[in-house]
């Protein structure tokens, strides 16, 4: 009977609720004033066919606010809606005050008549009588609620539409949104720019031109102001314009290049990582004015594609592969860098002088908006122009290492120069009586009598015994007979060469126990797997998939093949808790629940595999760096063996079937002529 397939679980994506994309930014805390609403700027997501319908633009006299307007109102309703959007959509009171707030994104504040007026535009009816502190009502049209169903999204900056100050920007900003969610297009760093293409007549009625539409007009009027606005007011993306003509010289469509820039602290989310992956900035502190909070890193994580791996190409379902952790702290390490640059004032590249996060700038930009907002733009600004990372993307030369150590060092004495400050500053505190004195430490023993009686603390009601797992009478009676603890006995021993030789009879035993022995020499074990859903199957699979490395075409497939990271101790583990741990309490008389210690045992196992695989990892990293013994290893040695030796970054280039592939090392520079000494004056 061949081996069957470990059991199947309900996975992450299953099990979750459907995902229902949210709005990024405080929107309680940006309507509380103009300059709060800029500041959070607060996004929106909106589906593509909303974003692409065109009925907004056809409403005569239509202005900038207009569009802010609508929006936030779209905003409010769903908002109200949170379970769907009935199919007439009627807010009979939605505030005054933060509608205002979300038109006034220019220098001059909205009047509440300016905002009635802007209703009669969009909705018609009436005219409202409004004041700053009330309300007004709102009646969407039916055409809204089909097309704000879930599909494809984009996220729509508010803040931009704030700021707009021609018609037209708004409305090719939303459509330019709508497209690039359209076609799936996610920042890569070295990803061209994206080509729309929209005839002349569809895009004057984009821009909310009337007709008939010339190039002229439509360029002077409308698309030139609507691109100079987008550029001022717009941090998502940039856009560029280029006229496709025919032959005889017409004006035929209009191709729109546009380019995402890299992703702002304030729009990323933060993946969800474990607490030892966050570990090593609290291992590695900084000092108070230059720490980073482990939310940025992850963010940035989250945020930037990684280099190392394949990412899918413009279009695709797939969404790109985030950051490793080892490019995290990565980044992190020329971070350092270039604050010992900065501090020092030796430069180490020519951006030093030309960069906008380089050297004296860095650091104001670290007091102006904190390390966190200057570590992130930094990092924004190598990724779109590398510098920094270039001069450390070597690996294998010591010069690196030996920038990086330093870098290292300085952080190390910037920690404890400020803890020596803050214990200083402390101590004259204390001495001038603006602080309390220290508790001195004292050591309570049973001979000193007790001044105050100790207060009782409350009865606690003790927690609720955890729920007894349900136990399968037939399976615990089964495994309870004699026969069955004579097989049990009888598969201890069978095991016995295995658990001796385990490299070499582990995987050989479990696969004939698999194949034919389980159903021919231990029925009852098998009948027993079979009430069980196959767990202990399951874990001679495992046992044979940990052991046996899966084969090439050219290699033998009868001889074992070992991982390099099993060692003795764990090869008798995964015997032991694989193939032996049942018998024992069959062999006992104490079965209570198989399947659970079965299962049990497994994921013990699988936790000691992930964790030796990755140790054994690190040191094949480590062996670079020759060791000595007797001779104590430099500062920079330790560094080389921390790097790994490996470059902090792999560049990578693009062959000609569309694939990243390891870019070849660059051009040693041209050896320069030796200087001569000046010739002496006679």
């Amino acid at each position: 009977m061949p081996a069957s397939p470990e059991p199947s679980v309900p996975s992450a994506r299953s099990r979750r609720a459907p995902f229902v994309p949210g709005v990024r930014g405080d929107m309680e805390a940006a309507v509380a004033s103009p300059e709060a609403f800029a500041k959070v700027a607060p996004s929106v997501p909106r589906p593509v066919a909303y974003l692409l319908d065109r009925r907004l633009c056809a409403i005569p006299r239509l202005g900038a606010r207009d569009v802010a307007l609508w929006e936030w109102v779209v905003s409010y309703a769903i908002a109200q809606h949170p379970d769907g959007l009935p199919e007439r959509i009627h807010e009979p009171a939605i505030p005054v005050r933060p509608a205002l707030v979300a038109m006034s994104g220019r220098t001059r504040l909205v009047q509440p008549r300016e905002l009635a007026d802007s209703l009669v535009r969009l909705l018609g009816g009436e005219r409202q009588e409004l004041s700053i502190d009330g309300a007004f009502r709102a009646s969407l049209p039916e055409w809204i609620t089909p097309l704000l169903r879930r599909d494809l999204y984009g996220y729509l900056d508010l803040a931009a539409l704030a700021r707009f100050s021609t018609k037209g920007a708004p409305l090719l900003y939303r459509h330019l949104v709508g497209r690039l969610a359209a076609d799936r297009v996610r920042y890569l760093p070295d990803a061209p720019s994206h080509v729309v293409t929209v005839p002349v007549a569809e895009l004057g009625e984009i821009l909310g031109m009337p007709a008939p539409h010339r190039m002229g007009p439509l360029r002077i009027r409308y698309l030139q102001p609507a691109l100079d606005d987008i550029a001022d007011h717009v941090t998502a993306f940039t856009v560029e314009a280029e006229e496709a003509k025919d032959e005889r010289g017409r004006n035929l469509a209009v191709a729109l290049s546009v380019r995402l820039r890299p992703p702002e602290m304030r729009t990323s989310a933060a993946r969800l990582l474990p607490a030892e992956d966050l570990s090593f900035l609290q291992a590695h502190p900084d000092a108070p004015a230059f720490q980073l909070r482990a939310s940025t890193l992850v963010k940035l994580g989250s945020a930037l594609p990684s280099r190392r791996v394949t990412q899918p190409k413009a279009g695709s379902r797939r969404r790109p592969v985030a950051a490793l952790g080892s490019e995290m702290h990565a980044w992190r390490r020329i971070w350092l860098t270039a604050l010992d640059e900065a501090l020092t004032g030796s430069a180490l590249t020519p951006g030093h002088e030309t960069s906008p996060y380089r050297g004296q700038r860095l650091l104001e930009a670290i007091t102006r908006d904190g390390a966190d907002q200057a570590f992130w733009a930094f990092v924004m600004a190598e990724v779109e122009s590398p510098d920094l990372q270039a001069r450390l993307d070597t690996g294998a030369g010591i010069e690196p290492i030996r920038i990086l150590a330093a870098a290292e060092r300085a952080r190390i004495l910037r920690f404890r120069n400020a803890r020596a400050d803050r214990r200083r500053a402390l101590r004259h505190a204390r001495a001038e009586g603006t602080l309390p004195p220290s508790t001195p430490k004292s050591k309570m023993t049973d001979l000193q009598p007790m001044t105050a009686p100790v207060p009782v603390a409350p009865p606690v009601a003790s927690a609720p015994e955890p729920a007894v797992p349900e136990t399968d009478a037939a399976l615990v009676a089964l495994l309870s007979t004699e026969e069955a603890r004579a097989e049990a006995k009888k598969l201890w021993w069978y095991w016995q060469p295995a658990s001796e030789f385990p490299r070499l009879h582990a995987a050989a035993t479990a696969k004939l126990l698999l194949d034919e022995d389980l159903d021919g020499q231990f029925p009852i074990f098998a009948r027993a797997d079979e009430a069980m859903g196959g767990e202990y199957r399951a874990n001679l699979a495992k046992l044979v998939s940990t052991f046996d490395l899966p084969r090439q075409l050219h290699e033998d497939r009868v001889a074992t093949r070992v991982p390099d990271f099993i060692d003795a101790d764990l090869a008798e583990t995964l015997v032991t808790f694989l193939g032996r741990t049942l018998t024992v309490p069959v062999q006992n008389g104490v079965t209570a629940d198989p399947k659970s210690t079965l299962l049990r045992d497994r994921a013990f196992v699988r936790e000691r595999v992930v964790k030796a695989r990755a140790e054994w990892q690190e040191r094949a990293a480590r062996r670079g760096d020759a060791y000595v013994r007797g001779k104590p290893r430099t500062f920079e040695q330790v560094q080389r063996e921390i790097y790994g030796g490996a470059p902090l970054f792999v560049a990578t280039v693009k062959d000609r079937d569309g694939f990243n592939r390891a870019a070849p090392p660059p051009p040693a520079p041209p050896p320069q002529p030796e200087a001569k000494p000046p010739a002496k004056a006679e």
